[in-house]
């Protein structure tokens, strides 16, 4: 299930966005959303957790950058910022609360 949401995932992070969404959410808390959803999938996939936490971090840090570079996209801080945010949800509380 987590592959599956990766490769959704990396379609919406790096492909060519649509002149009008068909989700109308906030732009921030899609990213909030989804990197929560990819961080409780992982979870929930493996029992390598500090390993799998590592890589969600990686992960969320390059699609930021990879934007970057890409001609229609943009990097955002902000976005990372909600990036880790959604990641911080379902690992601070598989760390501090279990």
């Amino acid at each position: 299930m987590f592959l599956i949401a990766f490769a959704i995932s990396c379609f919406g992070l790096f492909s060519t966005p649509q002149q009008e969404s068909q989700i109308n959410l906030p732009d921030k808390f899609l990213h909030f959303l989804m990197f929560l959803i990819l961080s409780y999938l992982l979870t929930k996939s493996n029992n390598f957790h500090k390993f799998s936490l590592f890589f969600i971090l990686s992960f969320a840090s390059l699609s930021e950058l990879i934007q970057f570079f890409l001609p229609l996209r943009e990097g955002d801080l902000i976005d990372l910022f909600f990036n880790f945010l959604g990641i911080g949800v379902i690992y601070g509380k598989k760390f501090f609360f279990t």
